[in-house]
């Protein structure tokens, strides 16, 4: 399969889009109970979006996932 080449946007399968994980943390200060914290995405960076070039793209296409935007083609 060509793509044109370019950016496409694909929604983070990370955090799906959220741009934030939620996850357990535990600390060693005597804490017996964890916490569940909220961080930014380190994937996405917070964005919710990935962009990649066409030969990533191919790759997540062949995995079933969808962009959200494509390049237009010249």
């Amino acid at each position: 399969m060509t793509l044109v080449a370019g950016e496409y946007e694909f929604t983070c399968d990370e955090c799906d889009g959220d741009g934030n994980l939620q996850y357990i943390r535990i600390t060693t200060e005597g804490d017996d109970e964890p916490e569940l914290v909220w961080d930014k995405c380190d994937d996405c960076h917070g964005e919710g979006r990935l962009l990649v070039d066409e030969e990533e793209a191919a790759e997540k296409i062949r995995w079933g996932q969808t962009p959200t935007r494509t390049p237009a083609a010249a």
